[in-house]
């Protein structure tokens, strides 16, 4: 397959803020990257991870310091390709993208993917099956995005 690009969903991010996922190997990143691939992320996804271990952290859940670390690795990572959402075309994507999906976050994800990757690894089921209408108006723009899970990734390539 050689190298690709791909779009990591905030899923993917999660472990780097200290939020481990069931499906989805802590090391995923380390993984990507030792095949050789480059990784997108959408800075919107960085905000939905903080988010996140912010509510984990006020519920002592987390250490308060966490989503801080969290965010440093992300920003400082030479590895991380990250996607500004300060984009006209990337935001008439998601605008249209927003008929089919209602979480906006989610758009601007699958925005991002469109405009820049060859996959997008999300665990998030509405962007797994996508309403066809959606994906016919994506694959005009970006004919060779797939959306994928980790264990489809994994199956098709082999990780």
């Amino acid at each position: 397959a050689g190298i690709l690009r791909i779009c990591l969903d905030s899923s993917y991010l999660l472990p780097i803020f200290g939020i481990g996922l069931k499906n989805i190997p802590d090391d995923i990143i380390v993984k990507l990257l030792d095949e050789g691939h480059k990784l997108l992320i959408s800075e919107i996804s960085i905000f939905e991870c903080i988010a996140k271990a912010a509510k984990l952290a006020s519920s002592g859940e987390l250490s308060l310091d966490r989503p801080i670390k969290g965010l440093l690795a992300v920003i400082y990572s030479k590895s991380l390709i990250m996607i500004s959402i300060f984009d006209g075309d990337l935001i008439r994507i998601a605008a249209t993208s927003r008929r089919f999906i209602s979480d906006f976050i989610d758009c601007i994800v699958l925005a991002t993917a469109t405009m820049q990757a060859d996959i997008l690894l999300t665990e998030d089921t509405l962007l797994l099956k996508p309403p066809h209408n959606l994906l016919e108006y994506i694959h005009s723009i970006n004919p060779r995005l797939q959306i994928l899970g980790f264990k489809e990734y994994a199956q098709k390539y082999k990780s």
